[in-house]
């Protein structure tokens, strides 16, 4: 082999062995990025089981005669349902049934919010308690929005529709904003603020319904609040004097004036409104509201002890006079009375 053909043998073995190497460091080079990427990916597949393992095992059904039953928002509640989705009953960390939904033909335990779950009968909603007693009755449209049938109570108060309309409730179903056809939509309270399209425009509202452009305008009416010598809010306006208790369906409630229903008939036994307060019986125990329909003083009043027909100085039980109730008697025979903040007080 001459000289020619020696140099042109050893040029193309260096030129293969350096194309060979360029090779090796490519192919390097990809395993390590894909093993870094298989490493990227296993972490993230484990974090999202890991999340979804502590998710599922923080909701823990108990055991019952219940077929189906499926976890709520509210860790001590549990909705229990027929094969086909139908609801039968609110059960409790027990498995005991604490409210029958039979009469239902959905209810969203995912929304259950501020002791109250919203429900559907004859394609209206309404809202049930945890007791399973009507707080609401059904009587608003099914929502039709990226939230679902049903909006969930959001700090005390509820987005809802009627006759197509917008319009937003309190847990009392008294009306906070009122139903109009130029909102398009109302998002949920938070912060105290609840923003409102109206007309293609934005604006917020506060709790009371009144346009607000200071996200924190809700401060600033709590000095009147805590200054006032009840629990009747002074900032929340009251379009009248007084409500008169009205029956319906063996259920009390009040009306105002006009016979419109303000406070919903939700009572067992009511006394009327007296110094911004009323008695309001449910089963054996009597607690006050005030004139916003709000519960202010809790049921704890046992009327097996204190008839709402008997009167003490004249005046009946439950009702307030020159500030004072008369609620029961003691183990010794004196009368017990309470304040308007329920705060138990001196009779005479």
């Amino acid at each position: 082999m001459d000289q020619s053909n020696i140099y042109k043998t050893s040029y193309r073995t260096t030129s293969l062995q350096n194309i060979s190497k360029a090779f090796y460091l490519l192919f390097a080079s990809i395993m390590a990025t894909l093993l870094r990427l298989s490493i990227a990916i296993s972490v993230v597949v484990g974090s999202v089981f890991m999340v979804s393992t502590v998710q599922a095992a923080s909701c823990k059904v108990p055991k019952s005669y219940y077929k189906n039953v499926s976890c709520t928002a509210d860790s001590n509640y549990f909705l229990a349902k027929k094969d086909f989705g139908a609801p039968v009953a609110l059960i409790d960390k027990n498995g005991k049934k604490v409210a029958d939904l039979m009469d239902f033909q959905r209810v969203d335990g995912a929304k259950i919010a501020g002791g109250l779950m919203p429900v559907q009968r004859n394609s209206r909603v309404g809202y049930v308690n945890m007791q399973g007693r009507l707080v609401i009755p059904t009587m608003y449209d099914i929502l039709k929005d990226d939230q679902g049938w049903a909006r969930p109570v959001s700090e005390g108060r509820i987005v809802v529709k009627r006759n197509g309309h917008y319009g937003v409730i309190n847990t009392s179903n008294q009306t906070i904003v009122p139903f109009s056809s130029a909102i398009t939509n109302i998002d949920n309270y938070r912060g105290g603020i609840a923003k409102v399209r109206k007309n293609q425009a934005l604006s917020r509202l506060d709790k009371n319904g009144k346009t607000t452009s200071d996200p924190n305008a809700k401060a600033e009416t709590k000095a009147p609040v805590q200054a006032s010598d009840n629990r009747v809010n002074p900032s929340i306006p009251l379009p009248f004097t007084t409500l008169q208790p009205h029956q319906q369906d063996g259920k009390w409630g009040f009306v105002d004036e006009k016979k419109v229903t303000m406070i919903t008939y939700s009572f067992d036994d009511v006394r009327p409104f007296s110094e911004g307060l009323a008695g309001v019986r449910v089963d054996d125990n009597w607690g006050f509201v005030n004139l916003g329909g709000d519960l202010v003083i809790p049921f704890r009043y046992d009327n097996k002890i204190t008839k709402a027909h008997d009167n003490y100085n004249g005046v009946s039980a439950f009702v307030f006079n020159n500030g004072k109730a008369w609620v029961g008697n003691l183990n010794n025979g004196d009368k017990m009375c309470i304040d308007k903040q329920g705060e138990t007080v001196s009779c005479d």
